[in-house]
């Protein structure tokens, strides 16, 4: 086990004073109500596997595992303690001294590390989803005509993309633009799920004068891996992106998706700390709400030219972005600058959706749970659209929707920004 790995978990858990106020924010304990789903009852289960009173053992390591990692805990506690920064390096501890379990071995080992054989898995899935899935035509989603392992029977999945988002494109989807050419990094949902906002986000940025570079060697961004503490593969899958996006004509790596962005920009100095090539691609990530202009985006109006009735927009704020990087005002100023749009804020928009990657698969019923509360927040402020910046949040709210029934649309902030093309008042509200 790295020496820096034992020098964190040590520092942090030691600055823990037991006050509880962890208890009070925690999505996952708000449900359970036990000690050890909170922050406080974590730290002290990982003091004690430090003094080697504890063993690992699975009743440990689901413990462990059972965190969102949404930082509510780290920030407001009064006494500093980085209780999520904690949890993950006890996760990266645990791969060293226990292993990976054989599921995450075979994702992350294997499939995340080769593009080819994702392409393949996918490619099989979707000439069966006619027998696996069910269509639901009015949410543009499909639901599973049987369980199956981490798979919910009434869970709203998004169909695979065919063709995937840089395969409907040329060399490195490279557009002869005079100005200022940007590289586009579109992560793994984009890719095989969502390519509609990655072609969304091509025409914004050609729009606004830019020319794209979207390598086709870029891979997954790492942070599933790096969340369920394999730094082994996170570090091997981020040397592949910086190779990838090692061009001197691109100053500016664009990444629409929120957590695909924190771990770009925050995570890759975690994993290389020092280097000063790593430093150099961290200041090139940026993401739509820091990128775009709010005067010049305030000309567009969302659902296309002429009279449009008024859209109500609220947000919903990913955890990587607003507590991971702080970013929380600059995409409400750009929603604020839609012609035709009426924002109004819900009571708690910073409140984690439940997703979490890997948390959403392995708990999905404590998932939900959470995801209800964030969905009767949604549907109090009596908006038309959600409005995310998190491909993760956005697969988790169409599900909560579309599972309760309600007449909202979740949209990509890309998707509100596009204007002409964009979502029209009747496909928000139908």
């Amino acid at each position: 086990m790295p020496m820096a790995i034992e020098t964190l978990l040590e520092e942090i858990a030691q600055k823990c004073v037991r006050c509880g106020i962890c208890q009070s924010v925690c999505p996952v304990f708000a449900e359970v109500q036990k000690e050890s789903a909170v922050a406080r009852g974590k730290v002290s289960l990982i003091r004690k596997r430090l003094a080697g009173e504890l063993e690992w053992s699975h009743r440990l390591s689901t413990y462990i595992l059972q965190c969102l990692g949404c930082g509510a805990c780290s920030e407001n506690c009064p006494n500093g303690v980085k209780a999520d920064d904690l949890i993950l390096a006890c996760r990266a501890l645990m791969v060293e001294e226990k292993g990976l379990s054989l599921p995450k071995w075979v994702v992350f080992r294997t499939i995340l590390r080769s593009p080819f054989l994702i392409r393949r898995l996918l490619g099989a899935g979707s000439l069966l989803s006619g027998f696996l899935f069910k269509k639901i035509p009015e949410e543009s989603g499909l639901r599973l005509r049987f369980s199956l392992p981490y798979l919910d029977k009434e869970r709203w999945i998004p169909p695979i993309a065919s063709p995937f988002f840089l395969d409907r494109f040329d060399d490195s989807l490279t557009l002869p633009v005079a100005g200022e050419k940007v590289g586009l990094f579109v992560g793994c949902t984009i890719q095989y799920l969502f390519p509609s906002i990655g072609e969304a986000t091509v025409r914004l940025l050609g729009r606004s004068g830019y020319g794209v570079k979207a390598p086709r060697d870029q891979v997954c961004c790492g942070l599933p891996a790096f969340g369920s503490g394999d730094l082994e593969t996170a570090k091997a899958l981020a040397a592949r992106n910086m190779e990838a996006f090692d061009d001197a004509s691109v100053h500016r790596i664009l990444v629409p998706c929120g957590s695909c962005f924190y771990f770009l920009k925050e995570g890759y100095l975690r994993l290389f700390p020092n280097d000063p090539k790593v430093k150099a691609f961290s200041e090139k990530i940026t993401e739509p709400s820091l990128f775009f202009d709010p005067v010049n985006l305030g000309q567009r109006q969302l659902g296309g030219p002429g009279p449009q009735p008024t859209i109500r927009l609220t947000y919903h704020d990913p955890c990587h972005l607003r507590r991971g990087m702080k970013i929380y005002q600059e995409p409400r100023r750009l929603l604020r600058s839609l012609s035709g749009v009426e924002f109004v804020e819900m009571k708690q928009p910073n409140r984690c959706c439940g997703m979490a990657g890997s948390f959403n698969l392995v708990y999905y019923d404590l998932s939900r749970r959470i995801l209800e509360k964030k969905v009767q927040d949604i549907d109090s402020t009596r908006a038309d659209g959600v409005v995310t910046s998190c491909m993760g949040c956005l697969i988790q709210l169409k599900d909560g929707l579309s599972r309760t029934k309600r007449k909202i649309k979740a949209l990509h902030l890309i998707e509100a920004l596009e204007g002409e093309e964009g979502p029209s008042s009747d496909s928000l509200t139908r």
